[in-house]
């Protein structure tokens, strides 16, 4: 018996210890702009100060001066979590991800029921201070991964 109540503890800190942070100051290294260059076209992240328990912004990819992809996003608490919610031209909704991963200066969200992207990452390298980001999962049935770069630019 001693061995399952021991058992059961151990259990009960190991999810507890894993269960990401719902703070959302954890997410303040992200505030400023952030450009990038991916083969010929521009990519930018502009992040907001925090304010009213979220930290909103805006992300895009430029050719020339033609805008190939441009959303709104945020990260905010939503049902006692904190979630990265996307807002893409053309979706009726945006999309929610969850934290399921949360370490300094890095975080991961994830939301499998969405056809691409089921993850999207964030991971500020440092001492340099670049960012990177990630959108992975499935699409068409096969792995797929798209990294950006990004540097501070304010």
């Amino acid at each position: 018996m001693k061995k399952y109540i021991i058992a059961f503890i151990a259990i009960g800190l190991f999810a507890a210890c894993n269960k990401p942070n719902t703070d959302i100051n954890q997410f303040k290294w992200l505030e400023g702009k952030w450009e990038g260059v991916e083969g010929e076209m521009q990519t930018y992240e502009q992040w907001d100060p925090i304010k009213d328990n979220s930290i909103e912004g805006s992300g895009g990819l430029f050719s020339g001066e033609d805008t190939l992809f441009s959303e709104r996003i945020k990260i905010k608490i939503k049902d006692g979590e904190l979630n990265y919610i996307a807002g893409v031209p053309g979706n009726a909704d945006p999309v929610a991800f969850k934290l399921i991963i949360s370490e300094k200066n890095s975080a991961t969200f994830e939301n499998l029921k969405n056809e691409f992207p089921q993850r999207v990452s964030f991971t500020q390298k440092m001492p340099e201070g670049s960012l990177l980001m990630s959108i992975d999962g499935k699409r068409a049935g096969k792995d797929s991964k798209q990294a950006f770069s990004f540097k501070r630019v304010n």
